[in-house]
């Protein structure tokens, strides 16, 4: 646990200091090329939490916002996650009924559903964290058009990290995709896809 709170203040540390500019450098390929549109991105998954497996189909009925990341992630990872529990202050008790929270881990290497599990709630008690096998993981990663890619650090404890894209998915209440949310955005914007998936 005390690891985690680290990895999460350092990460906070480093997302101020670095901002957005940084990020740019990737996202000239962080950006999944769905070949016809949304209707292409995902399909139904399962995998496995903290407290069992999760499928999308067992969520149909409530919108389904899906971020890709890691435990180890330094910056964008928690950015985009406390965006995201931003975002859900802002709905009412109603509206954050209908939602469910998906963090999926493109490093099951290292990220455990019970570790996943841990990290996401310091961040949301609602989020939900999932890993799996690699294959599995990759399946589900390359369903929704995700980048990632492992890279090996020199002189470092952490002997690696992930390259990946960083997108919210906002996934309807039919298991459809309705909206991508890109990195930078603000809660507001995100309170408002989470909104029109709700209405739509």
């Amino acid at each position: 646990m005390r690891n985690l709170k680290q990895i999460l203040i350092l990460g906070l540390l480093a997302a101020v200091s670095i901002g957005i500019g940084l990020w740019a450098g990737l996202q000239g390929h962080s950006k999944p090329q769905a070949p016809t549109g949304y209707a292409d991105l995902g399909g139904d998954f399962t995998l496995t939490s903290d407290k069992g497996p999760v499928g999308l189909a067992d969520l149909r009925g409530k919108v389904v916002p899906i971020y890709f990341g890691f435990t180890h992630c330094p910056d964008v990872c928690i950015t985009s996650l406390s965006a995201m529990a931003a975002a859900l202050k802002q709905l009412d008790a109603a509206e954050r009924a209908q939602i469910q929270p998906l963090f999926i881990s493109i490093d099951p290497e290292r990220d455990d559903p019970a570790r996943v599990g841990e990290y996401v709630r310091y961040f949301d008690p609602g989020f939900i964290g999932l890993s799996g096998t690699l294959d599995e993981v990759s399946a589900v990663a390359k369903s929704f058009f995700v980048i990632f890619e492992k890279v090996p650090l020199e002189d470092s404890n952490m002997g690696y990290t992930m390259d990946h894209s960083s997108i919210i998915y906002v996934v309807g209440r039919d298991g459809i995709v309705k909206s991508l949310v890109h990195h930078g955005e603000t809660p507001a914007a995100i309170a408002k896809a989470l909104r029109d998936a709700l209405a739509g």
